[in-house]
């Protein structure tokens, strides 16, 4: 009967991806994204292969969602601003051209009749 594999769910020092390397007796391991050499330092979970690939992916994909959330709330910020100040742009642009034309014609609107 052959003994079960074991992994463990590793994180990259250097690109901070999440990943899943066999367990040895060494604590030597290299990234296999970026290709860093790198210590065993932590591990955030460890079992069968197939159980470490789905922790590897739902803990990159929290990763991924997290670093997403200043970038939207930043976007945001900005279109917002960006909307306020094309809305005050329209306000004075009517507000000048209704100062011009009164300016113009001091009588009122008897030049309409």
């Amino acid at each position: 009967m052959a003994s079960l594999q074991r992994s463990r769910v590793l994180r990259c020092c250097s690109c901070r991806l999440f990943q899943a390397h066999q367990v040895k007796k060494s604590v030597k391991w290299t990234c296999k994204a970026c290709g860093e050499k790198q210590s065993f330092l932590r591990a955030y979970g460890e079992g069968s292969g197939a159980d470490c690939r789905r922790h590897v992916q739902k803990l990159n994909l929290l990763q991924g969602q997290v670093s997403e959330l200043p970038l939207r709330s930043l976007e945001e910020t900005v279109s917002a601003s960006e909307e306020e100040n094309v809305g005050h742009q329209q306000c004075r642009g009517a507000e000048g051209s209704w100062e011009g034309a009164m300016e113009s014609h001091p009588a009122g609107y008897s030049h309409i009749l």
